[in-house]
C-alpha cells in the first residue's frame, strides 16, 4: 500500500515500522527513538506515556481501546516490577488467560497463583497473584508477609456494577491502606472520565488519569442484508453503503481468514446456530495438524465426551472442523483448551456470548454481532474490538465487524455514544435501597467486618452461633464420616437408607439457610439447593469432574432403569422392539437451572425440559454446562463457606475433631494434608491422581518429590516445574 509505512509512523506503531523513506517519516523516527532511549522498549506513544506515568505517579488510571496495546504494556510492568504483584480482574475466565500469560512470562522462581496463598517459600523470589476481588480478602492476612510493590486493577469498570462494585471499591481502598507504598493501576476500556477512579477514593496526591483513543488496528464495517454486503461507516451517514461483490463471510473464510460471531447462550443452547449459520459451517473442512487434534483428545476426555453413543460431545465434534463455542458456563480449563486452540490458530469460526467482552485477548479476521439485544455501549465497543489482530509485521492491520442491516442505527448511535464511570462510590451511598439478602456484605465492605478464614460477615457468624444446628451438624458427621473419612459414593449409597440420605440433605440445607437474615427460602431456592446437595457430597468425596459428570449423568438419564430394561432384552424377556420403546418412554429428571444462592427473584426453570425430553435425547454438552454452573455458582460461590463456616463455629463449641475434617472436605474436597497442600499450590485433582506418589512431603516452604518424578512426560514436567 502506498501510504502504509507512513500511516504505521502517524499511528506510532513504531515497532511495525521500517527505515523512514521521507521527511514526516524521519521526524516520527527521531520520536520513536527518543522513546527507546527513555523506556528501553519499542513503544507505542501511548504504551511509553502509560508506563512513564506508572513509573513517577503511585495512583494511575487510564481509558483505552481493545487494541491500544495494553496487553504488551502490562507484560514490560511484570518483569520489570522486583517485588510482588497483584492482578484484579472481573471473571474466572480472565484469571486463565492471566495464568497462562504470566507463566510464560517469568521464571520459575516467580510464584504464580489464582488465589492468595503464602507457599513454595523456601523457592519463591517473588510472587504475582491473579485473582477476582471476592478473593482479594485473603490477602490482608500475610499483609505482612508479603512486599507488593504493584495492583494491576484491569477491566476496572467492574467497579459500576451493583454489588460487586461495593466490593471492588472496598478492597481498592483496603489496599490503599494497608500497602501505602505499592502502586496501584486501573486499566478501562472506552471509558471517558477514568479520572473519577481517583476522586471517589480521594487518591488526589500522586495521582494522574489519561484517556487514549488511538487504536493499534483498524476497523472496517460491514452490513449484511440477506445475501448481500455492503461497507459503511458509523461515524458518517451509515446508510451511505457500498456494495460487497462477494458473500464476505465466505471469502474470508475461504482465504484462511476467521471470524467470531456474537450470539446468545440460549441460542449455543438450543442449537440455533448450527441451522443459521450452516452454510458457513461446512466451508470447515477436518483438521490435520496433530496439536489440533491433541488439543480436542484433551478437552474430549476433561469432560468424559466419546464418539459414539451416550456422551457425545457437539462441542468436541465442531472442534474437530476448527469450529468453537465459548461461553461463561463452560469449565475453566475447558475454556482454556479452547483459547490455546484459538490462538494457535486452528479455529475458523468461534460462536461466543459476552465472556470475551472481558478483556480476554482472542482477536479474529471479522467480529460478527448476530445477537443484538441489551448490548450497552461498552459491551459493544469492547467485541469490535476483537476484530483484527495486532501483528509484528511492517503492515497495517485492520479487522471488519459485521452487523445485520436492520441493526444499523442503534448500531450507529451506540458507536458514537461515551461511556463514564461515577465520581462517587456506591460504598458511600445508604444501604437501605439494597436488597435483604445482600445487606450484610455491603455492611461488611463499609465497616470491614469480615471474618478471613470464613470469608462470611461478622453479623453472618453470629447468626449462625446463635442458630440451634448442633443436631443437625452431628447427624451429618455421624451419618456422613466413617473411622475419620466420608463415605465413598458406593458406600454412601449402599450403608445409607433413602430416608437417611434425605435427612442428610435436609439437614445441609438447614445449616445453609442459619446464616441468612430469612428462616426460609423460596420454592425455587430450595429446589436449586436440594439439587445442588448431592454435587456437594461428590465434591466431599473428592470426585473429579469428570467423575461428577458421569454419576449426573447417571442419575438424570436414569441408567439404572435403562439397564433392567437391557437386562430384560438380553434374557429374552421383551423384544427389541419393546425394549427400544420403553427407553424412549423414559424422561430426563427435572433438573432446575442453577444460580447463586441466595436469590429470591429466582424463577424456576428446568435445565432439560420439563420432563418431557426423552432419555435417549440427553444434550451431554448442556450436561457439562449445567454441572458446571452447579459447582461453580452454587457449591462453590454459595454453600461453601456458609457451611465451613458452620461446621467451624460446632468444632469450636464441641472440640469434636470430625467437624474439623468436614471443614478441609468442603472447602478442598479431602482431608488428606498433602493433597491439601497440593490444592493451596494451585494443582488440581486431575493433577493429583498423578502427582501424588512423587510427593514425599508438602508444606508452605516447599514440596519435596522423589528422585522418580524425572521420569515423568514433559507436559506433566512442566506443570510443577516451578516446585521442583
Amino acid at each position: 500500500m502506498l501510504y502504509e509505512q507512513k500511516l504505521l509512523y502517524l499511528m506510532g506503531l513504531f515497532y511495525k515500522v521500517e527505515r523512514p523513506k521521507n521527511l514526516v517519516e524521519e521526524l516520527y523516527a527521531i520520536f520513536a527513538d527518543s522513546i527507546l532511549e527513555d523506556t528501553k522498549q519499542k513503544f507505542t506513544p501511548v504504551q511509553a506515556e502509560a508506563y512513564k506515568y506508572i513509573e513517577n505517579k503511585k495512583y494511575f488510571s487510564f481509558s483505552a481501546p481493545t487494541s491500544a496495546g495494553k496487553s504488551y504494556l502490562f507484560r514490560e510492568l511484570i518483569l520489570k516490577t522486583n517485588s510482588d504483584i497483584v492482578i484484579v480482574v472481573p471473571s474466572r475466565a480472565l484469571i486463565a488467560e492471566y495464568l497462562e500469560m504470566v507463566k510464560k512470562l517469568v521464571p520459575n522462581s516467580v510464584l504464580v497463583l489464582q488465589f492468595i496463598e503464602n507457599v513454595n517459600i523456601k523457592k519463591t523470589s517473588r510472587r504475582v497473584y491473579i485473582i477476582t476481588p471476592e478473593r482479594g480478602q485473603d490477602l490482608f492476612r500475610y499483609k505482612d508477609s508479603f512486599n507488593i510493590e504493584l495492583f494491576l486493577f484491569d477491566e476496572a469498570q467492574l467497579s459500576e456494577e451493583e454489588i460487586r462494585g461495593i466490593g471492588f471499591d472496598a478492597f481498592v481502598r483496603r489496599t490503599a491502606k494497608e500497602f501505602p507504598s505499592a502502586t496501584h493501576v486501573f486499566a478501562h476500556p472506552f471509558v471517558k472520565n477514568p479520572e473519577a477512579q481517583l476522586s471517589k477514593h480521594h487518591f488526589d496526591e500522586q495521582s494522574i488519569a489519561a484517556t487514549y483513543t488511538q487504536n493499534a488496528v483498524g476497523k472496517i464495517f460491514v452490513c449484511r442484508d440477506n445475501k448481500k454486503f455492503h461497507f459503511f461507516s458509523p461515524f458518517e451517514n451509515p446508510h451511505t453503503k457500498i456494495l460487497v461483490k462477494v458473500d464476505f463471510i465466505e471469502y474470508i473464510l475461504k482465504s484462511r481468514g476467521s471470524i467470531l460471531i456474537y450470539t446468545s447462550k440460549r441460542k449455543l443452547y438450543s442449537g440455533e446456530y448450527l441451522h443459521k449459520f450452516y452454510q458457513y459451517l461446512k466451508l470447515c473442512p477436518y483438521l490435520t495438524d496433530l496439536l489440533a487434534i491433541k488439543y480436542v483428545e484433551e478437552l474430549k476426555d476433561y469432560i468424559g465426551a466419546s464418539d459414539r453413543g451416550k456422551k457425545v460431545s457437539m462441542v468436541a465434534r465442531l472442534m474437530e472442523r476448527g469450529i468453537v463455542v465459548h461461553h461463561g458456563s463452560m469449565p475453566l480449563r475447558m475454556r482454556l483448551i479452547i483459547e490455546q486452540f484459538v490462538r494457535a490458530g486452528f479455529a475458523k469460526i468461534c460462536f461466543a456470548t459476552s465472556t470475551l467482552n472481558q478483556g480476554i485477548n482472542m482477536p479474529f479476521d471479522v467480529v460478527y454481532i448476530d445477537n443484538f439485544r441489551s448490548m450497552d455501549v461498552l459491551t459493544l465497543k469492547n467485541l469490535i474490538g476483537r476484530a483484527g489482530r495486532a501483528t509484528d509485521t511492517s503492515n497495517f492491520d485492520y479487522g471488519y465487524t459485521i452487523i445485520n442491516k436492520r441493526n444499523i442505527e442503534t448500531f450507529s448511535q451506540r458507536m458514537n455514544e461515551v461511556y463514564e464511570l461515577s465520581s462517587k462510590s456506591k460504598l458511600d451511598e445508604s444501604v437501605d435501597s439494597i436488597e435483604e439478602d445482600y445487606q450484610d456484605i455491603v455492611e461488611a465492605t463499609k465497616n470491614n467486618t469480615f471474618d478471613i478464614e470464613s470469608r462470611l460477615t461478622h453479623s453472618q457468624i453470629e447468626r449462625i452461633r446463635n442458630s440451634d444446628i448442633d443436631n443437625l451438624i452431628k447427624y451429618i458427621l455421624d451419618n456422613l464420616l466413617l473411622d475419620g473419612r466420608v463415605l465413598t459414593g458406593h458406600e454412601y449409597y449402599s450403608t445409607l437408607t433413602e430416608s437417611r440420605r434425605r435427612e442428610l440433605k435436609d439437614c445441609f440445607k438447614d445449616v445453609y439457610i442459619s446464616h441468612l437474615r430469612r428462616a426460609a427460602l423460596t420454592r425455587a431456592e430450595q429446589s436449586v439447593l436440594s439439587t445442588a446437595i448431592p454435587i456437594l457430597l461428590w465434591h466431599i468425596q473428592g470426585k473429579t469432574f469428570k467423575e461428577v459428570l458421569s454419576l449426573r449423568h447417571s442419575y438424570l438419564t436414569r441408567m439404572g432403569e435403562q439397564r433392567d430394561i437391557e437386562k430384560q432384552h438380553k434374557n429374552g424377556d421383551i423384544p427389541i422392539e419393546t425394549k427400544e420403546q420403553l427407553i424412549n418412554n423414559l424422561k430426563i429428571r427435572y433438573s432446575p437451572t442453577p444460580d447463586t444462592l441466595p436469590n429470591k427473584q429466582l424463577y424456576p426453570q428446568a435445565s432439560f425440559g420439563n420432563d418431557e425430553i426423552p432419555v435417549t435425547e440427553m444434550n451431554y454438552d448442556l450436561l457439562v454446562f449445567d454441572t458446571y454452573d452447579y459447582i461453580d455458582k452454587v457449591v462453590s460461590l454459595s454453600l461453601s463457606d456458609p457451611l465451613y463456616a458452620a461446621f467451624k463455629q460446632y468444632y469450636e463449641t464441641t472440640t469434636d475433631i470430625r467437624a474439623l475434617s468436614m471443614c478441609n472436605y468442603i472447602r478442598y474436597g479431602t482431608d488428606d494434608s498433602i493433597e491439601i497442600w497440593l490444592l493451596r499450590y494451585g494443582l488440581s485433582f486431575e493433577d493429583i491422581a498423578w502427582l501424588k506418589p512423587f510427593v514425599l512431603k508438602a508444606d508452605e516452604q516447599e514440596i519435596v518429590f522423589s528422585s522418580d518424578v524425572q521420569q515423568l512426560e514433559q507436559e506433566k514436567t512442566d506443570k510443577i516445574s516451578r516446585y521442583l
